[in-house]
């Protein structure tokens, strides 16, 4: 499990806890909503760029995809990134709240997989 992200799945949802060591936000949504906005991330068109190339590249250059989900608690969207730097690609939630959560992509994808439905 990846530190600072836990997950756990009941039924048709899954609660997310996220945390940055200080303070914990849990959210819960459905299991199909994040399957799709996690499937939307790899989807094809993603950049194709060497993370080195990026970043030689303005700030406004694609490094990153995006998807939101419509959470169930708290009321609100909760927006993911996959975002490529040099390094280990990263795996970006920010929550209703503003607050802005990352993980390295391979392990947070790995952890929460497992826990998608098919």
């Amino acid at each position: 499990m990846p530190k600072g992200l836990s997950a756990a799945r009941k039924g048709e949802t899954i609660e997310l806890v996220l945390s940055d060591g200080t303070a914990e936000e849990r959210l819960r949504l459905l299991a199909i909503e994040l399957a799709e906005a996690l499937a939307r991330l790899q989807a094809p068109g993603y950049p194709t760029m060497d993370p080195e190339e990026l970043e030689d590249k303005p700030n406004d250059a694609p490094n990153y995809t995006t998807a939101t989900v419509e959470l169930l608690e708290p009321e609100g969207l909760l927006t993911l990134r996959k975002v490529r730097v040099p390094g280990p690609d990263l795996l970006e939630f920010t929550t209703p709240s503003g607050s802005v959560y990352e993980f390295e992509w391979g392990p947070a994808f790995a952890y929460l997989e497992p826990l998608l439905p098919r």
